[in-house]
């Protein structure tokens, strides 16, 4: 991050605020830009909106961009999976994030974890952005809902355990 900024004297750091807090005015060379849920930066000719979901999928200052001409999410860590995948795919996306939750277990499993992704499915993205993973346009949408859907009843089990 100080290697873009020293490269680029007039770029800024932007994050939600609660990231700002806890680690970004920290580590930042300059001080960053909180964004505040639903603000929206023009970036000339795209328009990316900060979504706050905290926990979703973990750490209290989680949230997602969402790019508003392409309509293309960046999910960070959601549907994180292991292995070697092609840049771009159409292939289902659930099965392989549930198998890395399997092993890295690094998800917050709460009663706003299904909620927050439904709200994001409700967003209509024709793209989803994976940090840990191939990029998706497939049904978006009701992989968002799937993986809501699979997080909730892991959720539910756990408090019958």
């Amino acid at each position: 991050m100080n290697s873009w900024l020293a490269a680029a004297p007039r770029a800024e750091v932007a994050h939600g605020a609660m990231g700002c807090i806890v680690s970004v005015n920290d580590m930042a060379d300059r001080p960053p830009r909180p964004l505040s849920d639903g603000e929206v930066l023009d970036l000339g000719g795209k328009r990316v909106r900060r979504l706050e979901t905290p926990h979703v999928p973990h750490g209290w200052d989680a949230g997602v961009m969402y790019e508003e001409t392409t309509r293309t999410l960046l999910c960070g860590d959601l549907f994180t999976a292991i292995g070697n995948a092609p840049a771009l795919t159409e292939s289902e996306i659930v099965g392989p994030a549930l198998a890395a939750e399997d092993v890295f277990k690094a998800s917050c499993l709460t009663a706003e974890t299904a909620p927050t992704m439904r709200r994001l499915a409700g967003l209509g993205p024709t793209s989803l952005g994976l940090m840990h993973g191939p990029s998706y346009t497939g049904d978006c949408s009701q992989a968002l809902g799937d993986l809501a859907s699979a997080y909730e009843a892991r959720f539910t089990d756990s408090l019958r355990k």
